[in-house]
Parts: structure tokens; C-alpha cells; sequence
């Protein structure tokens, strides 16, 4: 038997329908979004129903579950509907614009007994999967941790609204924060310097920031992100010092490619491993259609959206005030 599967916005949203289209297991049972010319385009490169609103969606059937890709702001009001009829779903991330509607969305997912699933893909990129599996065993816990995340212009005025998108720290710079407490584990504070420094337009949000981050494991990193640099140039690249070994990951915004690794105790040999698709955008759509298939629970859910979302809101308080803020 099929999944039966929805998509709801068809900005991102676009990239979910291509990955649930490559599944033979998965049946597409339409897309929503309020522009009717991107209607049009996306019936006719997926050939499949498209709808003007989530009611005319639900009028010719109910899925199994559904791919929430929408501004963040709404993100709670479509958690609320899709939950009360025991749909699953995959929510992208930010989680929500405030903590108090990330509880909302747990809470309606736990009462109506639906998973709630966060799309943190760098979770089950291949890249980090494989450093997380080291970091468990022969690698060793990292200590220390630099990390290049600043991505390209964005000019839609949803993502730096701070009700909404809340700008790059919240709605991109989210994807590290998450990926390095999955490594790392539970941050205890936060040290953050920031401010809008190139997109005037947009004042007073934060546009990109430097900041560091200790882990409850006494780990530290540091992270510079936001807008800094161009799409055609940004770059997504890290190096751990581990207490068995330093490893550098280096690839294009996104695309964390090639990894390269020495261990302490014979730093004259390099070893060096390349991932043709490294994003893990198509195991996390993978992951999610399983686990409705098999009744189990998603391994990133509310609960981890909700934290991440608490790391960079404690970032941006910091950069505000100048001086480091708890987690």
C-alpha cells in the first residue's frame, strides 16, 4: 500500500515533491499554494492536483501525511488542522515564529496522537552521519569546532520579518545550531556578535553575526552565518579538533562534500572521503514516509525544533546586548 502524502507551499515545498516523486512507495495526493501561477507550473512538471487552499486539498481526501512548507508564521495554524485529522507531518524549519508555538504544535501532535517531524535535514546528510558515527567511536569527542555558514541574498520580506521568518539567524543560521547540538549534544551558553550590517532595507533584524556557542559537554565552536556573502560563493565548511582527531568538511552553501581527516597519533597520513549527495534532504523525506509506514517515531521532532529555535533566539539577544546569554 501507498503513503499517501501532501505539500503545502511550493517554495521548498518543490524540492519535497521531487524527493516523494523518486519513491515508488509514496502516492502524491496534491499541492497547495496561493499562487495560481505556480499551480500551474507544478501540475504540470510533477502531473498532479494542485489547489488554491488547504480546504480544497482535504475536500477529495485525507493523506497520510504532509509536507508543511510554508513562511514559519504559519506554520502553527496548519499544524493545528492537519493534526486534528490524524495526519502526519513534516514541518520545515524555523519551528515557528515563538517558543509558545512550537509548545502549541507539540502539544496538538501529542493530543491527537500524529507525528510531528522537523526538517533539520543535515541530521541524515550522509557527510554528518558519517562524522557522528566517528565522533561515537574512534574519532573521539570534538573539543574545539570553526564553522562557515553564510549564505547568499534573500529579499522576500517574510524571511526577515521578526514575526514571520525572523531573519537568517533564526530561518537559515537554524540548520548549524541544530546540526552541531545533534554532534555535540545540549548548548549552555551563547557569546554573539552581530548586527545589519547589508541589508539597511530590513533594519533593525540582524542580517549576520559571529558567534560561540559552549556545549554542556565543555565543548566550544564558533559559527559565523547570516548574510555574508553571495550565492554563487557561499560556502559551507567546518574543522573539528577531536581528541583523536582534526577533520575539515568543505563543499558550497548546502553541499558538504568532501571530508578530510587526520588522527593524532600519525598526523603524516591524510584520509579523505567524498559524498556525491550530501545534503540529506532526500533521506530526511525518506525517514519521514518510513515512519509513517511503520509506526514509529521520526528521530528529529518538535521537541529538538523547539530547542534549536531557543539557541538562536539566545543568539540574537546576545548580539543586542553584548554579553553572552544562557541556554
Amino acid at each position: 500500500m501507498k503513503v499517501k502524502i501532501a505539500v503545502v507551499g511550493l517554495g521548498i515545498g518543490r524540492m519535497h515533491l521531487k524527493y516523494y516523486q523518486q519513491m515508488p512507495d509514496v502516492e502524491i495526493t496534491g499541492a497547495v499554494d496561493t499562487n495560481p501561477e505556480v499551480l500551474k507550473k507544478i501540475s504540470t512538471e510533477f502531473n498532479i492536483k494542485t489547489f488554491l487552499s488547504v480546504d480544497d486539498l482535504l475536500k477529495q481526501g485525507r493523506p497520510d501525511g504532509v509536507s508543511i512548507c510554508t513562511p514559519p508564521a504559519s506554520h502553527l495554524t496548519f499544524t493545528r488542522i492537519f493534526a486534528k485529522r490524524k495526519i502526519h507531518i513534516l514541518c520545515e524549519k524555523p519551528m515557528a515564529p515563538k517558543i509558545s508555538d512550537c509548545r502549541k504544535m507539540i502539544d496538538v501532535c501529542e493530543k491527537n496522537k500524529v507525528f510531528l517531524m522537523i526538517g533539520f535535514k543535515k541530521r541524515f546528510s550522509p557527510t554528518y552521519r558519517f562524522l557522528k558515527k566517528g565522533f561515537e567511536g574512534e574519532f573521539g569527542t570534538p573539543k574545539w569546532v570553526l564553522a562557515r555558514f553564510a549564505l547568499g541574498r534573500v529579499e522576500k520580506a517574510w524571511f526577515w520579518d521578526e514575526n514571520d521568518g525572523g531573519g537568517p539567524i533564526r530561518e537559515n543560521t537554524i540548520h548549524m545550531v541544530d546540526l552541531l547540538c545533534f554532534l555535540l549534544g545540549k548548548v549552555k551558553k551563547v557569546y554573539a556578535e552581530g548586527g545589519n550590517f547589508f541589508m539597511p532595507a530590513f533594519l533593525p533584524q540582524i542580517d549576520a553575526a559571529i558567534f560561540t556557542m559552549r556545549f554542556e559537554n565543555g565543548t566550544i565552536a564558533g559559527i559565523g552565518a547570516g548574510y555574508a556573502s553571495e550565492w554563487g560563493f557561499a560556502k559551507e565548511q567546518l574543522t573539528f579538533a577531536a581528541e583523536k582527531v582534526v577533520c575539515d568538511v568543505d563543499g558550497s552553501f548546502d553541499k558538504p562534500r568532501d571530508i578530510r581527516y587526520i588522527f593524532r597519533n600519525n598526523p603524516s597520513q591524510v584520509f579523505e572521503k567524498h559524498f556525491e549527495q550530501p545534503d540529506g534532504f532526500y533521506e530526511e523525506i525518506r525517514h519521514f514516509v518510513d515512519c509513517i509506514k511503520n509506526n514509529k517515531q521520526p528521530e528529529v521532532g518538535g521537541e529538538e525544533g523547539l530547542y534549536a529555535l531557543k539557541v538562536c533566539e539566545a543568539v540574537k539577544r546576545s548580539a543586542l546586548r553584548r554579553k553572552p546569554v544562557s541556554v
